[in-house]
């Protein structure tokens, strides 16, 4: 019996793109049948599976997982690494006693791993001589061996046996405590089970129960008598939601049964024709899910075992979501104030199954090469326009860091509208500029959520104070921040003419360089005249410092009463007129007050050959 399985919601959109994955692998790798592959396929709107062609999809699933998240794999890059850094011609002794420390280390984390399985064979005794030998390595000379060492090490990593178990362990204690809670083999104590004690508990916890409940809707059906149902609901007593349908209708006529099924019980929420025997809870998928036993606000009709009914089936999907999200690392905060967080990413689309599909097996592949956020953004709405010939106001991205042992899920849903995808189409690149990483990243999402950056912006210039740097990265990000803003207006106005747009965003240089001459020449300047010789004079790069934070605090306040009289202040010491772009930013007729108190930030802490390098990019001077 055929099952239409449609993307109701994100989460199961995630499952059957993992499904899709995990079926494809193993027809690839012949773990799947074509025979039993066939029976199982993506439609252009649902995923259509047969029940009884899930026989090789445990191993397939385990041999995916494995295969996508190898620790064998992770080790020998990162290890490939350290050694190309120690091959350099120009190490320093420094450097060689670091990459020496940390391929010590990693050897030794993973040598507690194989032994603890594996140390009375082989590949304990090679970790062992490993480990051992490892210490006799001290100077840079001894470089030939190092690399042995490690490529023997790695070959034990990579043995099939060793590198199964380790690399399920790693899933369990990782990548899938961010999406369930300990149901089946995630259990602590399944720790000890062999790989193909997982396959097989796998099948019988998952698997099973999927067929069993479509074998039960096929008696219903084609049943004549209450006696064959209970025959085949005893046949299956050990499976715990068929105890409490037997004792439900033991007792019942033919009539009363068949009332039973059709009108009692619960039907699953998230595929359509499919009885629930189960509930949506943290177990099944934690970032969403609820504690049955704790929220009792959500039972179903007020039932006091069922919060959210679900199939077996539906359970099978959800479990299948790892395999359908992009897994990677993601920073939380800025400077040593953030926290690096694992997080899970998915693109949601109303386009076809198969589209779906494609998008995030692009977004997968992008984020394990580590490209930033805006950049895979703006090549998806590229391939968008190409292939469907409209704007990208069709994408949802979702990223979720999650884990069940804390009970806590940090969930961002990012919507793409139709403003932003004319804007990164054309000004995508314009963002690599913006540096620090992390304030791109940042930039990018406050956008995407539908937040104004400015914030992101004034962090950017504290830090450039703070450390020293130089004020363009800053300046692009109130460039880019005013664009988009100019995008947004676009369109509202029905699309009027974007060359005048253009022309307005010629005018934030033009503040950045009012700022960046303001620097010049404060540094041009000498001691103060009159001032004794043995009288400290701070340098104007200091001054220059302390106006900025005066500034930036007064426009963060949106005190622009504050701001424009340090501005005066500034300019009368200068021995300069004030520009007239200050007097119009305050009735915000050509540039809003906070473009313009930024731009000139980000002027005033930019050096001198910084802003001529950048005037041929922008193609005005600030005089224009």
């Amino acid at each position: 019996m055929k099952v239409r399985i449609e993307p109701t919601d994100w989460t199961m959109t995630m499952g059957i793109v993992g499904v899709s994955n995990i079926v494809e692998f193993g027809r690839k790798n012949r773990i799947i049948s074509r025979h039993e592959a066939r029976r199982i396929k993506v439609e252009h709107d649902a995923l259509v599976l047969d029940p009884d062609a899930l026989s090789s999809f445990p191993r397939a699933y385990f041999e995916y997982m494995v295969d996508q998240y190898s620790l064998a794999k992770r080790e020998d890059e990162k290890l490939n690494q350290v050694m190309e850094g120690l091959s350099k011609s120009d190490l320093t002794k420094d450097a060689f006693r670091a990459g020496l420390k940390y391929v010590r280390d990693t050897i030794k984390t993973n040598t507690d791993k194989v032994l603890k399985y594996y140390g009375d064979t082989e590949w304990g005794e090679a970790v062992n001589s490993i480990q051992e030998g490892l210490k006799g390595i001290k100077k840079m000379e001894q470089l030939k061996e190092l690399q042995q060492f490690t490529d023997r090490f790695i070959r034990v990593l990579y043995e099939p046996t060793v590198e199964r178990k380790l690399t399920v362990n790693y899933l369990k204690s990782t990548i899938m405590k961010s999406f369930f809670g300990q149901p089946s083999f995630l259990q602590v104590s399944a720790n000890r089970l062999s790989y193909e004690e997982h396959i097989e508990k796998f099948y019988q916890d998952y698997i099973l129960p999927v067929v069993w409940e479509a074998e039960l809707r096929t008696t219903v059906q084609e049943a004549a008598a209450v006696d064959e149902v209970l025959t085949f609901l005893d046949e299956h007593r050990d499976y715990g939601p068929f105890k409490a349908i037997k004792k439900a209708v033991k007792k019942k006529d033919w009539a009363d049964m068949r009332t039973y099924f059709d009108e009692q019980v619960s039907q699953c929420t998230l595929i359509n024709g499919q009885m629930a025997t189960t509930n949506y809870e943290e177990m099944v998928f934690s970032p969403l899910g609820i504690s049955r036993a704790k929220n009792i606000n959500f039972n179903w009709n007020l039932a006091k075992d069922e919060t959210v009914p679900i199939s077996a089936l539906a359970k099978l999907i959800l479990f299948c979501a790892p395999a359908g999200a992009a897994v990677y690392t993601r920073k939380d905060g800025f400077g040593k104030q953030g926290e690096f967080r694992r997080y899970m990413g998915f693109v949601q689309s109303d386009t076809p199954i198969p589209d779906i599909i494609r998008k995030n097996n692009h977004f997968r592949i992008a984020k394990r090469r580590d490209e930033p956020f805006d950049r895979i953004v703006s090549q998806m709405i590229e391939n968008v326009e190409r292939e469907a010939g409209y704007v990208a106001d069709h994408l949802l991205f979702i990223e979720f860091s999650a884990d069940y042992d804390s009970k806590k899920t940090l969930l961002d849903y990012y919507h793409l509208p139709p403003y932003l995808a004319h804007y990164l189409n054309s000004h995508a690149r314009e963002l690599e500029h913006i540096r620090p990483w992390e304030y791109r990243e940042r930039f990018i999402r406050y956008v995407l959520r539908g937040e104004d950056p400015r914030h992101v912006i004034t962090r950017l210039l504290r830090q450039s104070v703070e450390g020293g740097y130089g004020g363009w990265s800053a300046y692009v990000a109130v460039r880019e921040r005013y664009r988009l803003r100019r995008y947004a207006e676009h369109l509202r106005e029905g699309g009027s003419a974007m060359d005048a747009k253009e022309r307005r965003v010629r005018a934030v240089y033009r503040v950045y360089r009012s700022g960046a001459d303001i620097r010049e020449l404060f540094n041009q300047r000498g001691p103060r005249e009159g001032a004794p010789e043995d009288q400290y004079t701070a340098s104007g790069a200091k001054k220059i410092s302390g106006i900025a934070y005066r500034l930036l605090n007064a426009a963060n306040a949106n005190n622009r009463k504050s701001f424009m009289d340090t501005l005066m202040r500034l300019y009368m010491s200068a021995d300069k007129p004030v520009p007239t772009f200050f007097l119009d930013a305050l009735h915000e007729r050509e540039l809003d007050f906070h473009t313009v108190a930024n731009a000139f930030v980000a002027g005033l802490l930019s050096e001198k050959y910084e802003a001529s390098k950048e005037q041929n990019e922008e193609g005005v001077t600030a005089s224009e």
